[in-house]
């Protein structure tokens, strides 16, 4: 059902592009006008003057620029037959280097070629003279109504769109706030607030989007056409104002922006030095333009993923051609905001926006289960540049295997598939753990406080050995030492045949939901009574309610960094 929904939506814009094309259009306008019509109100303006003030003033704009485009392209026109000898001249003296260069290769290709056609010609009759007399075919002159059809009805085609993106341009303006209520209704009444709040933000982010790609691209064309009239380029205006348009193509934009200044450098100049000026003032404007620009006006996303800007550029030509092209990005933009405050758009919001499509925790569980543990190593390097290695441990690989567990628990996932699970994220603790990263959240150790005489021991669920693996490198990490013991000296009944020596600190380490830790709690209890210097701690809790316990017995922690604290700590205590 969604493949039909997405087929009869793409034939709908196909064959609707006549009728879609003005009012997306003027749907764009709106966005760069609004802020402007909005000025206009507040300096006292009533709201159907300030609309008009505005659309005249975009009329006048388009009208200049538009005059500058016929005249310089005119005044191009005459010339052209210049400029196409000269280029085809520079071509020939290009082709003519090649050929002395490379002599020795085409003189071998030409004698192969020679001796092919001499080896044809000989299987072949002889040619007859043809008697046949050359004929001219003279078309009649075009009617008024054929020349109606040929000039003036293609020319009426731009200015039918343009008049009606004019009016629902204007509509728009002065029907903004009933088109509001009506989103808002689209969006649902149950939280106004929420709902204002959404549509708010995102009408401002693409207002504002919309009005910087239009000054930057404004003034992309501007510098264009200033360095073009310094260089002396035929056209600059005609150039600057194509280059300001094609910028709205990403990617490829500038780069098709510079191939006509280029050719025509070449052709008014006799040598290269004026094409190596015009591609320098490109190579140089374009990134200054994309890398320091851009970010300091609206960051350093639009919100968009690469790929997505690629497929929607592609779509977008094919569906609505040229016109398609410079719409993609602003058509995508709209999308992913709408996906991202309307849930029945939200799929765009997920398979076009930049956000990642899973949490962190979800990104390192999918990489574990799948056994790809190098994945899930980049990811963490990734992270670990803006956080600690115990707040990654806690909110991500301790969410993962808390995932685990539960996936367990309701039958999603065979119990045999967290043994690979166990393993695929030891190899990632093995490879994190020569970072030299000390937690914030554990306290320097000073002169009071014994930190030789801690031990940690696994549980016997499958997944325990990690959350004992992690605690031991975060309590090395904060300069402790820390023994390790292996999870079959684990006692159940019986703590007499548990030897300890020193120790004071016992760490019982694993994911324990709350039966997992009343059947613990006995075995820690006959351990203080037989070790009545030894501080038992239990870790940690699979989830929110998981491990609580009664006022007076130990508790498991909620979370590593927690239960590291309690380590470093001269008194450490366990939670209650």
């Amino acid at each position: 059902m969604p493949w039909l929904i997405a087929a009869l939506a793409t034939t709908a814009l196909y064959f609707g592009k006549s009728v879609l094309i003005p009012i997306i259009l003027a749907g764009l306008v709106s966005f760069l006008l609004a802020p402007v019509a909005g000025l206009f109100r507040r300096i006292g303006l009533p709201r159907g003057l300030a609309v008009l003030c505005a659309v005249l003033l975009a009329l006048a704009s388009f009208g200049a620029v538009t005059a500058v485009v016929v005249g310089q392209a005119a005044t191009l026109g005459k010339d052209a037959p210049v400029y196409v000898q000269r280029v085809g001249d520079k071509v020939q003296d290009v082709r003519s280097e090649l050929t002395r260069r490379f002599d020795f290769l085409l003189n071998e290709s030409a004698a192969k070629r020679a001796t092919t056609s001499r080896s044809r010609r000989n299987g072949l009759p002889p040619p007859t003279a043809s008697g046949a007399l050359p004929v001219e075919i003279q078309a009649p002159p075009l009617t008024a109504t054929e020349e109606l059809k040929t000039f003036v009805l293609p020319a009426l085609a731009p200015l039918e769109t343009t008049l009606i993106v004019l009016i629902v341009t204007i509509f728009i303006l002065l029907q903004k706030e009933d088109l509001r209520d009506r989103m808002i209704r689209l969006m649902g009444t149950t939280d106004l607030h929420r709902t204002t709040v959404a549509l708010d933000d995102g009408a401002k982010r693409l207002s504002r989007y919309f009005l910087s790609q239009f000054a930057i691209n404004s003034a992309f064309g501007a510098i264009v056409w200033g360095g073009l009239y310094m260089l002396d380029v035929p056209a600059p205006g005609l150039w600057g104002i194509l280059a300001g348009l094609l910028r709205f193509v990403p990617y490829v934009g500038s780069i098709i922006a510079a191939i006509g200044p280029l050719a025509l450098a070449a052709a008014v100049d006799p040598g290269w030095d004026l094409v190596i000026y015009v591609a320098l003032l490109f190579l140089i404007l374009e990134p200054f333009t994309g890398y320091v620009v851009e970010p300091l006006l609206y960051g350093h996303s639009t919100g968009l993923s690469p790929v997505s800007v690629v497929v929607a550029a592609l779509f977008w030509t094919w569906i609505w051609g040229p016109v398609g092209l410079v719409l993609s990005m602003p058509l995508t933009l709209t999308l992913v905001v709408l996906g991202h405050h309307i849930p029945a758009f939200a799929v765009f919001d997920i398979l076009l926006g930049n956000r990642p499509a899973l949490s962190p925790a979800e990104t390192f569980y999918q990489r574990v289960l799948a056994n790809h543990p190098d994945e899930a190593v980049d990811h963490a390097n990734v992270l670990l540049q803006t956080t600690t290695l115990a707040t990654y441990y806690d909110d991500v690989v301790l969410g993962a295997l808390r995932m685990a567990a539960a996936d367990v628990d309701r039958g999603a996932v065979e119990r045999s598939a967290l043994h690979a699970v166990c393993e695929a994220t030891l190899e990632v603790l093995a490879s994190l753990e020569d970072r030299e990263t000390v937690s914030a959240y554990l306290p320097a150790l000073d002169d009071t406080t014994n930190c030789t005489d801690i031990v940690c021991m696994p549980g016997r669920g499958p997944l325990d050995v990690v959350v004992s693996k992690m605690v031991v490198q975060l309590l090395r990490d904060a300069g402790h030492s820390v023994s390790e013991q292996s999870r079959d000296r684990l006692p159940g009944r019986d703590t007499s045949t548990l030897e300890l020596g020193s120790t004071r600190i016992l760490c019982l380490l694993g994911l324990f939901d709350q039966r997992a830790t009343t059947r613990i709690q006995p075995i820690t209890q006959r351990m203080q009574q037989q070790f009545p210097g030894i501080m038992v701690l239990l870790g940690v809790r699979r989830g929110d309610e998981d491990g609580a316990s009664d006022i007076g017995e130990p508790a498991a922690f909620q979370s590593l960094a927690e239960l590291c604290a309690s380590v470093s700590e001269p008194a450490g205590t366990a939670p209650v």
